[in-house]
């Protein structure tokens, strides 16, 4: 009697495990798909020979909102389109022991992530081509937003107005 209503149990409970595996590692395969992410010490000798931005995407394994900015928001065409126009995109993993170069400097990335003031994840730095930072939002930011975030730091707008007037401009 408790065997008929164990082996459901199992079969359930198997399923969902099989299902939380394959979605685990189906996330992996499309974040390493996506080939514009380079290693930060790339980023730095490139926006300085080319004049354009680092975009520090600090994340962790275990956050949900980091997924869905891959999912959703790096996936989108236009948030490629801007990135590839005016940034060098880098992904930092915030619980990180993985030594990087930073400036000159040798930090974990869970240092580096520190030293920049990161205590919310996702987190999103914009670095003009010398590494300093120009601006530092957290949170999962939707597509089209993001979209308007790249081309307002990449166009160098936030030097003469405010994101708001910057979005109000390009309605």
């Amino acid at each position: 009697m408790r065997l008929r209503f164990f082996l459901p149990l199992l079969f359930l409970t198997l399923a969902f495990s099989c299902n939380a595996e394959t979605d685990a590692s189906g996330n992996q395969p499309a974040e390493q798909d996506q080939k514009f992410w380079i290693s930060l010490e790339e980023a730095q000798s490139e926006a300085l020979d080319k004049g354009k931005y680092i975009l520090l995407d600090v994340y962790t394994e275990w956050c949900g909102f980091c997924r869905r900015m891959i999912r959703e928001t790096y996936a989108d065409k236009r948030v490629q389109e801007a990135l590839d126009q005016y940034f060098y995109p880098v992904r930092i993993d915030a619980e990180s022991s993985r030594m990087v170069v930073f400036q000159g400097e040798n930090y974990t990335m869970a240092d580096l992530a520190l030293a920049f003031g990161v205590q919310s994840f996702p987190t999103t730095i914009f670095l003009n081509p010398q590494g300093e930072p120009v601006a530092l939002q957290p949170g999962f930011i939707e597509p089209g937003r993001f979209h308007k975030m790249l081309s307002f730091v990449g166009s160098e707008s936030y030097r003469t107005q405010t994101f708001q007037q910057y979005s109000e401009s390009t309605r």
